[in-house]
């Protein structure tokens, strides 16, 4: 029936000789006694539940230990009454790409990917031609760099890449560790409405490579904002709303959707009814445009470290998966940690390493096990101290049961078969652990252990001790 009422309005159509309008089409629709809606299609499924890989091991840490951040708190965490020292510099900190005039690095350094990559796999785990290298290093444009030097806004969230492309790039896809989903060109992302520092753009003009407050790389250029002196004067003076919840959904003053909200978001603060904030924010054109916050996901302010928020923001940070880099719009172990203190204005570089390095810095060097912890229980400060071993970072939140905790966004543990191959034991997302997690799987490597791996532990709240106080301490320590 329905194929001639097709060939009947084609002929009419194709004859050009009626002005009655055409009949309105449409898909058949089918209902069950009920008459609720059914298809009378079968569903089709390209694999079954049951036949899907499964790569998650069940780990006592997790099954033993509360999951939900509010006994660690609740035991372990403090409300403050003032601010630290280091809460009192977020603006500058944040800020910093809008003070600069020209890059802040040179071009080499910049450009250090285009000598490191020349060899890995692609999306298809196929290796990539060494031409694919040379077009990498020639929409680079590096000859351009530190040209345009304008001073910029995001008007979206991005990965911030390596390279001037969002294709990925995998060291050895067969190897653990050296496949997805550690994408080598993930440098970071950027968040919406954050003040940056252009460069420069790609050959063709569709990346721009940026420097943030805590990293630099290549972004998409049409989602940028170069901004006005006045604009930046505006922005810059207002006080700061600070992000408290993910994904709540924002919208513009006429009730259209411009974003999701994500902890780690900074906005200019205006003023509030009953029930949200308005806050400023730029949009492509480069237009200065009002926000709406819906009040229970912010606040106003730089807040003293305290349980309320400890808790409701610890809470969203444990629903995340892990995102190597920030890949599709989640957090790795950095980054969940740099976005947990932000709203506390506490500013923390982006990477692991340098992390690592913020506040008063407590060696592990020549300690066993049992002295690791015995130094974490007497120095360590719950929900102020970084633990750190080389690529991963953990923030401690106190003892349960007297046992050390902490939270951290991890991919997996290693683990060893008898033939020496090295594996992983997939988890894929925030938890709360012991330092000793995952040591019950099957196959798992003593040697890659958490705790056996530290080689660190900061507390960023503290002040560095400075190096000539060090060595009087060693000194002294030696007597």
């Amino acid at each position: 029936m329905i194929t001639k009422v097709l060939s009947i309005g084609l002929i009419i159509i194709l004859g050009g000789c009626s002005t009655a309008p055409l009949p309105t089409l449409h898909a058949p629709v089918c209902t069950d006694k009920n008459g609720s809606l059914v298809s009378d299609e079968p569903i089709v499924v390209h694999e079954s539940e049951s036949d899907l890989p499964s790569t998650i091991e069940k780990m006592n840490d997790l099954l033993r230990f509360p999951q939900d951040i509010s006994p660690y708190v609740e035991r372990n965490g403090v409300d403050h009454d003032t601010l630290y020292e280091t809460q009192q510099h977020f603006n500058e900190r944040y800020y910093r790409p809008w003070s600069y005039t020209v890059a802040p690095i040179c071009a080499k350094e910049a450009a250090w990917a285009i000598s490191a990559f020349r060899r890995g796999y692609g999306s298809n785990l196929k290796l990539y031609d060494s031409s694919w290298f040379t077009q990498m290093e020639e929409e680079s444009n590096f000859q351009a760099f530190s040209t345009l030097n304008q001073r910029a806004i995001t008007t979206r969230w991005m990965s911030l890449r390596v390279f001037p492309t969002s294709k990925p790039l995998y060291k050895n896809p067969a190897r653990a560790g050296d496949g997805y989903p550690f994408d080598l060109l993930q440098n970071s992302s950027v968040a919406f409405n954050e003040p940056i520092f252009i460069s420069h753009t790609s050959k063709d003009g569709a990346w721009s490579y940026i420097f943030t407050n805590n990293a630099s790389g290549w972004v998409e250029s049409n989602a940028v904002a170069t901004l006005s002196s006045n604009q930046i004067e505006t922005l810059q003076s207002k006080e700061q709303l600070f992000i408290t919840e993910d994904r709540t959904p924002l919208y513009d003053e006429k009730n259209r959707f411009v974003t999701y909200s994500r902890i780690g978001m900074v906005l200019p603060y205006v003023s509030e009814n009953d029930e949200s904030y308005k806050t400023l924010w730029v949009n492509t054109d480069g237009k200065t445009s009002e926000l709406l916050i819906p009040k229970s996901s912010a606040h106003v302010g730089i807040s003293v470290i305290n349980k309320g928020d400890l808790t409701k923001i610890g809470a969203n940070l444990l629903r995340n998966t892990y995102g190597w880099g920030g890949m599709f719009e989640e957090r790795d172990c950095s980054s969940m940690i740099r976005d947990y203190l932000t709203p506390f204005g506490i500013w923390l570089p982006r990477n692991s390493a340098q992390q690592a390095k913020k506040g008063e810095v407590i060696s592990f060097k020549d300690l066993n096990n049992t002295q690791k912890i015995e130094l974490i229980k007497e120095k360590g400060v719950p929900f102020e101290t970084i633990l750190y071993k080389k690529g991963h970072v953990l923030l401690y939140v106190g003892t349960f049961e007297d046992t050390v905790m902490a939270m951290h966004n991890i991919w997996g543990v290693r683990t060893k078969n008898k033939d020496g191959t090295l594996g992983r034991a997939i988890i894929g997302h925030a938890v709360i652990s012991t330092l000793e997690l995952g040591s019950d799987v099957k196959n798992f490597d003593p040697n890659g252990m958490l705790l056996s791996t530290l080689t660190s532990m900061n507390i960023f709240t503290k002040e560095p001790i400075p190096l000539a106080q060090k060595k009087e301490k060693r000194k002294l320590s030696s007597l």
